[in-house]
């Protein structure tokens, strides 16, 4: 039997008992396991069972409300209270105050998220527990202020939960510094929340956003958000945060200046401000939308292939197997083809489907004026990463989009600083990828300059065709689904389109939804269709 099982056998036998002893023996063995799940009193075990069980109904329960249940008087219910009391303080229950002007009276009780998703999943976690590095005290220091925030909770509850983790993890400089410090505690929350969010690759972060997890205190929000706007917060005079004025009108952005990571996490700063760095390249694979692909036979076994050898736990085999036979594991793929043929949309449900993260490359970025510079630029990226890789589950995928200019020939005529600079920035990349481990995909788009030293480094090459007919069908099917397949395949006979490209009159047609009130009828989309190819043609369609 589940924890979902137990509370609710107790919660249904409970009602309308009284109390009464026999009925009370008959939950013994129930209780007996919730009691072990738990790690309570066989009464704190009975109360958090009624809560949970009322309060998803209700959201919270008061002991009006368990007296009901019951089938009791409420003063016979108060008796609960120093149990009810010891679940609050091991954080399986919290108070809500009804009344924000008096927390003496009219408060009820409810199960924050995460021990109702604990309790689901069946997977229940009270402590906090110890926490390897600052990275992780401040992931756990945002979701706590993100529970807050859904729970609409109190700061005072909150101010509890974080104490408890620096007490639990005492022996990270980020705790200690949080105990000792005299700086107001939620100008150090959200000196953290704003650390958490450049951790993640965004440089500044709105002052309201970073007040949300204050919004079920909102005369403490308002103050709150009023001395940052007056300079007058510890945070922003000791010089460790920044802020100034945003994109919209009256918001205003904070970010964390170099001095404020120093004393937040001490010698880990520089580990954050390097993950800052590479997060901004990142794209997680929560952050991707599935899309249908729409390829031919050959396409499509080929990525299958390649998914199946990229799933977690064939491809960490395939990794152990490699290292035993001291052969280098790196894992290098080349998509081309032509332009809207779908090479990076394909990298990216590739990366959905397997749970991967991918680096992303931007040939621009690694190219400078300065000489050497783009030589350490093109090392940068392979490092970053490299560091990337260390601090995710799942090997990310390093993606060098549209890498035309920088696999191409080498020259052996050097008479050029240019020509000299990009001979340099091939030779590293041919370094790394001989030394390479991890994944590595480029696309690009011609295939007939691509070095040969390059060619023989990718271990699989998929080319990725023009669409044929009946791949356009289904595409400009799935894209135009307002169409009649009649329309359709008078469109696809009639214009040979790539996937980007119909997928730019799938958006003409939204924005012409959007402005008219109605979806294009055949012509119009004729007409998108001939403007996407660069058609002079006036001749209008038509059955």
């Amino acid at each position: 039997m589940n924890v979902t099982d137990l509370i609710e056998r107790i919660a249904k036998e409970a009602e309308n008992s009284h109390l009464d002893n026999v009925k009370m023996k008959s939950l013994s063995p129930h209780l007996k396991k919730l009691m072990e799940v738990l790690k309570c009193s066989r009464e704190q075990s009975f109360m958090f069972a009624l809560i949970f069980y009322l309060s998803l109904e209700n959201r919270s329960v008061d002991f009006a409300d368990l007296a009901r249940h019951i089938d009791i008087p409420v003063m016979r219910a108060l008796k609960y209270k120093a149990d009810i009391d010891q679940l609050v303080k091991n954080r399986l229950v919290r108070i809500e105050n009804r009344n924000r002007f008096d927390q003496r009276t009219n408060f009820s009780f409810y199960i924050p998220m995460n021990i109702i998703n604990g309790v689901l999943k069946n997977k229940l976690t009270i402590s906090f527990g110890k926490i390897n590095d600052s990275f992780d005290f401040v992931i756990r220091a945002f979701e706590m202020m993100q529970l807050t925030r859904e729970d609409a909770s109190s700061f005072e509850t909150l101010k509890d939960d974080l104490g408890d983790l620096c007490n639990e993890n005492s022996h990270l400089h980020i705790a200690k510094t949080i105990s000792s410090t005299d700086v107001p505690v939620y100008e150090m929350l959200i000196l953290i929340f704003t650390v958490y969010k450049m951790m993640n690759g965004e440089e500044d972060v709105s002052l309201s956003e970073a007040c949300e997890f204050l919004q079920g205190d909102n005369t403490l929000q308002f103050s709150v958000r009023r001395k940052f706007m007056n300079g007058a917060t510890d945070v922003t005079k000791r010089g460790f945060m920044e802020m100034k004025p945003g994109s919209f009108r009256n918001e205003n952005e904070l970010n964390v200046t170099e001095t404020g990571l120093q004393f937040l996490l001490g010698e880990e700063a520089e580990k954050i401000v390097l993950r800052s760095e590479n997060a901004k390249n990142e794209l997680c694979p929560d952050k991707i939308a599935p899309v249908n692909l729409f390829l031919n036979k050959q396409e499509s076994r080929q990525l299958l292939t390649l998914e199946e050898l990229l799933e977690p736990g064939k491809f960490a085999d395939i990794t152990n197997r490699m290292n035993s036979k001291k052969m280098k594991a790196g894992f290098t793929v080349l998509f081309y083809g032509n332009p809207g043929t779908g090479k990076t949309e394909s990298v990216y449900q590739l990366a959905l489907k397997t749970g991967r993260s991918i680096y992303q490359v931007e040939i621009s970025q690694t190219k400078s004026m300065w000489f050497g510079e783009s030589e350490r630029l093109i090392k940068g990226v392979f490092q970053g990463y490299k560091k990337l890789a260390e601090s995710r589950k799942s090997c990310p995928i390093l993606l060098f989009n549209e890498a035309d200019g920088i696999f191409g020939s080498r020259t052996t005529k050097i008479d050029s600083a240019v020509s000299q600079t990009l001979n340099a920035m091939q030779n590293i990349i041919l370094q790394e990828m001989e030394d390479f481990e991890g994944i590595l995909i480029a696309t690009t788009n011609f295939t007939e300059n691509l070095d040969k030293a390059f060619d023989r480094r990718f271990l699989y090459k998929i080319k990725f065709e023009t669409p044929g007919p009946e791949t356009r069908f289904q595409i400009m099917r799935d894209k135009l689904p307002f169409l009649s397949s009649e329309a359709v395949g008078q469109l696809c006979e009639r214009f040979s389109l790539t996937g980007g490209q119909m997928a730019n009159i799938a958006k003409k047609s939204s924005i012409h939804e959007l402005l008219n009130g109605q979806e294009p009828d055949f012509n119009q989309v004729g007409q998108f269709c001939k403007e996407e190819l660069g058609l002079s043609e006036k001749k209008k369609l038509g059955f």
